[in-house]
């Protein structure tokens, strides 16, 4: 591998990301020849936090991965070459919330609420002008040289995907906006966002037609949508020490197939009826999360490819059949459905 210089990056800002943010610069990474274990362990992040859902990593932390990664592999277009690469947003609940969705236009409003969820450090806004609607990218931090434009380039393109993936190849974006300046080989974004580009714009924009996005799909899954959504919304949703608890002591028993009211009351503390009490003071309810955090882990872990049956036991159902009349419930199809259709 290429000896890469200290990236450690002076950034003091509260903002994070998720952690598909950082594995999918590895698997772009990787697919460039890059072993990346050892830029992990130099910015000190471990494999297997990265692969636990909820985990969320500093954005510094973030900021040195990427760096880290652009100085190995020599592409200023890595961030171009992750979203023609791979999913816009991974294999996660937040891109099936998007493109399983009714029509552009519910699709970009349910990214907007998300975004917050993938960078802390970044929004979404929209502009409706007549026949033409923009998507308006806004950073609330500025990234250092040399991978300054990265976020402004992953976000640009990530919409310009999922656009793709929602509109059809025939119904393009109109014209994009960047407030970068023109690189000095821009081939890359020629190449991935046509002709159509305007460079040092006073805002990031994507321009689509408001009749495109504002169509209705008949391949949608509304249903599938709105629950991959409210799973997602739980990543956001900030929680009282208690419930933290709880889904914590969830999580350690869900694997064991052991995850009981008793057992939980103990690992915090309280009696049964008091935990009972407790919860429903926070408009909630042991049997609500334990359903929330089993739905959350299915559909991450079928997004991932791992067999209905593993899923089923490990998360604490008696059968398969149990499993899968649960999951239906939840989204509308069937665990193997969910599965092969990947709409992730």
């Amino acid at each position: 591998m290429t000896e890469i210089p200290n990236p450690r990056l002076h950034n003091t800002s509260a903002h994070s990301v998720w952690r598909h943010a950082c594995l999918r610069v590895c698997a772009a990474a990787e697919q460039l020849g890059v072993n990346t274990g050892p830029i992990l362990e130099e910015v000190g992040l471990v494999l297997v936090d990265l692969q636990t859902p909820g985990f969320r990593v500093p954005l510094a932390v973030h900021q040195n991965l990427v760096l880290a990664c652009v100085l190995s592999t020599g592409r200023q277009d890595l961030a171009l070459f992750m979203n023609q690469e791979m999913p816009a947003l991974g294999n996660t609940l937040v891109q099936n919330s998007v493109v399983a969705s009714e029509s552009g236009v519910a699709a970009f409003q349910r990214f907007k609420q998300l975004m917050h969820i993938v960078d802390t450090s970044l929004s979404l806004g929209f502009e409706i002008s007549g026949h033409v609607t923009a998507c308006v990218l806004q950073e609330a931090e500025v990234w250092p040289d040399p991978i300054a434009h990265f976020p402004e380039d992953l976000s640009i393109s990530s919409v310009i995907q999922a656009g793709r993936a929602l509109l059809g190849s025939t119904k393009m974006h109109q014209t994009v906006e960047f407030r970068r300046d023109e690189p000095e080989d821009a081939t890359p974004w020629y190449e991935l966002f046509g002709n159509e580009i305007v460079w040092g714009a006073a805002q990031s924009r994507i321009w689509f037609k408001t009749a495109d996005v504002s169509r209705i799909r008949p391949e949608a899954n509304e249903r599938l949508a709105q629950a991959n959504f409210e799973s997602a919304e739980k990543y956001k949703s900030v929680e009282s020490a208690l419930v933290q608890s709880v889904i914590v002591s969830i999580r350690k028993w869900l694997p064991q197939g052991k995850v009981v009211q008793q057992r939980v009351a103990s690992d915090v503390g309280l009696q049964v009826r008091t935990l009972q009490r407790s919860l429903k003071a926070e408009s909630t309810s042991f049997g609500r999360l334990l359903a929330d955090e089993r739905r959350r882990q299915a559909m991450e872990r079928l997004s991932l490819g791992q067999p209905v049956g593993v899923i089923a036991a490990e998360l604490g159902y008696v059968d398969q059949s149990a499993f899968s009349s649960a999951f239906k419930g939840w989204v509308g199809v069937s665990p193997i459905k969910y599965k092969a259709a990947q709409v992730i």
